[in-house]
């Protein structure tokens, strides 16, 4: 869907420049959930997405009462303390401790497709049950996004469930060498336009910063953008798990919530939306 038409089904302007703004690891630590939910409730975040097999993901459905929550399919996972393993039995998906693959290489060497079709059904099964309604799906680590055949069966799993999608476009450092982007839209699954991550762009990273934020809100072209960040509060808790590096998550929790934020989106005239606007499109889109 070209950009035009999509913000008029949005109905906006051609001209209009909207903004997704994501919570992501929703379920990963206490820390996480805490501030996903703050910055959802007080802060700009629009949304967030939920690793539905991590080891918190559970006490999402305590915490969260009616927010845009999308999943983010997980099939790698490096963590050295909190490993992730699949929710199916999956030969192809597990490593020799019967955990999720480290890397996205031992992943797209060894992993069947029809396992990952099933255990990315399994991970959207799981965060129904929890109670969601889920808004749109993602690739943790780009792993389905960046190979064709794995981009398949996202696509096969979005179209099953109805939700849109989070594609890699030109704008997102690590886009595909396909066009992944126009297939997803030829497929009938709608995704963002564009898409900025907020988070890790190396150690000591300080994105979290008014002055980049504000130079990124000004060059975001007309359509749908998206913006990640990965906050977490501050505690014994995250620095435990990233011993090096916990305040970038925490300085993007503190950004999110901060009245700074929401000036800068109001000075640039960005439109804040989720993704259950673009899940309504994809909806209209399927009963044509």
């Amino acid at each position: 869907m070209q950009t035009g038409e999509l913000l008029r089904k949005l109905g906006h302007p051609e001209d209009a420049r909207l903004c997704i703004i994501s919570c992501d690891s929703l379920g990963f630590s206490h820390s996480h959930n805490v501030a996903a939910l703050d910055a959802l409730t007080h802060g700009v975040a629009t949304t967030a997405r939920l690793l539905a097999n991590a080891p918190w993901s559970r006490e999402v459905n305590s915490l969260f009462r009616g927010q845009d929550i999308g999943i983010a399919l997980v099939l790698t996972s490096d963590h050295d303390i909190f490993r992730m393993a699949p929710l199916t039995q999956s030969p192809t998906l597990v490593d020799g401790a019967g955990e999720l693959p480290r890397t996205l290489e031992e992943f797209w060497e060894h992993a069947d497709t029809a396992e990952v079709r099933r255990e990315c059904r399994a991970q959207v099964e799981r965060a129904v049950f929890y109670g969601f309604e889920p808004s749109h799906l993602a690739s943790e680590a780009q792993a389905l996004t960046l190979r064709p055949e794995f981009f398949d069966v996202l696509i096969e799993v979005a179209l099953e469930f109805g939700l849109p999608v989070r594609v890699p476009t030109n704008g997102d450092p690590s886009t595909t060498v396909f066009p992944a982007a126009g297939l997803a839209s030829e497929a009938g699954v709608v995704s963002p336009t564009g898409q900025v991550c907020a988070f890790d762009s190396g150690p000591g990273s300080n994105f979290v910063d008014e002055h980049i934020f504000e130079e990124t809100l000004a060059s975001l072209p007309p359509g749908v953008s998206e913006i990640s960040f990965r906050p977490a509060v501050a505690s014994d808790e995250l620095s435990a798990l990233y011993p090096q590096g916990w305040e970038r998550f925490a300085r993007a929790h503190l950004f999110l919530t901060s009245p700074l934020a929401r000036e800068l989106l109001a000075d640039h005239k960005i439109v804040t939306i989720g993704y259950r606007q673009l899940k309504q499109v994809q909806s209209g889109l399927a009963a044509q």
